[in-house]
C-alpha cells in the first residue's frame, strides 16, 4: 500500500484517534489477514476507554 492508499488516520498515535477513527481501524484490521493482534488490542483498548469516559 503506497501513501495514496493509507487512510487519514494511518501514522497517527493511538492515543490521537478519534473514537470513529478507532472505529474505521478495527474494522479495516479484521478485513486483512492476518491480523495485527497487538495492534487490534491497542485500538480496542483505547476505544473502550473513549467509550467508557464519555457514558
Amino acid at each position: 500500500m503506497d501513501a495514496a492508499e493509507r487512510p487519514e488516520w494511518a501514522g497517527k498515535p493511538v492515543r490521537q484517534l478519534t473514537v470513529g477513527e478507532l472505529t474505521e481501524a478495527l474494522i479495516y484490521l479484521e478485513e486483512r489477514e492476518p491480523a495485527d493482534d497487538a495492534l487490534s488490542r491497542a485500538l480496542a483498548a483505547q476505544l473502550a476507554e473513549r467509550t467508557a469516559a464519555v457514558c
